[in-house]
């Protein structure tokens, strides 16, 4: 056979090559997001080991000190029940002690209690708990799902997990949470349990997907005002799965 028709044939036979499923920025954007993630596992991991290490210093310092005897403890409040053992005849009792003077009825004054905190209640608590109130999870960032949104975010957010705060909207038991305050707005994720139903009226874009144990993702972006751009809203369904994906 012909050199010539047989390379013919040969280029016949190549299939033509099919396009790039991705492009170069898509490689970019994956290697930027996985450089953040690995920083800011880095981080979590050396905020762990700080912590450990302050828990381990101060079991050390308790066990060092030893325990506090009876006589030693019986000295100690001595002093402090005997009041203001020094003052003279005609002296007025010290502020601390007022409390507890008895007035000319034979009773105790009554101190008024102090003023309870924004949203407390006198006893210092935050109210009662139960189903009304916030419950146990989404009034604290969680730093592993901070971490994990901060990792989905582009490098343009410039988020850290340090920077994480907690999510402004009402959770269902058993729901962690995570937020970021961004120039334009504030996103937020919360992983709440599966079979429950989570809605909010809050303004902006929001998504949800599933997790592979059967829990749900909610991401959220806001915008600053309402009726405004939410920041990275045209890809927070993304976010919603790629999370889901993680848990």
């Amino acid at each position: 056979m012909d050199e010539n028709k047989l390379s013919e044939l040969l280029n016949d036979a190549v299939a033509e090559t099919p396009p790039p499923s991705f492009t170069v920025t898509d490689v970019a954007r994956r290697s930027e997001r996985e450089r953040v993630r690995h920083r800011n596992g880095v981080l979590a991991g050396s905020a762990f080991g700080v912590a450990l290490l302050a828990g381990a210093t101060a079991l050390g310092v308790a066990l060092w000190t030893g325990p506090v005897t009876t006589s030693e403890a019986a000295g100690a409040a001595n002093p402090a029940s005997g009041g203001n053992g020094n003052a003279a005849p005609y002296e007025l009792p010290n502020e601390d002690n007022e409390a507890a003077a008895p007035t000319e009825r034979g009773g105790t004054k009554d101190v008024p209690s102090e003023t309870p905190k924004q949203g407390g209640y006198p006893d210092g608590s935050g109210g009662p708990a139960g189903p009304a109130g916030t419950p146990s999870g989404c009034e604290q960032v969680d730093r592993e799902l901070a971490a994990a949104l901060a990792g989905e975010l582009p490098a343009a957010a410039n988020v850290k997990v340090e920077d994480a705060v907690p999510v402004s909207l009402t959770c269902p038991q058993g729901s962690r949470g995570a937020a970021f305050d961004l120039p334009g707005g504030r996103i937020s994720v919360i992983v709440f349990p599966g079979g429950v139903t989570m809605t909010t009226q809050a303004s902006g874009v929001q998504a949800q997907a599933p997790t592979g144990d059967g829990r749900r993702v909610l991401v959220l972006s806001e915008p600053v005002s309402p009726g405004g751009t939410a920041p990275f809203g045209t890809d927070v369904q993304q976010y919603a799965t790629e999370l889901g994906q993680l848990y």
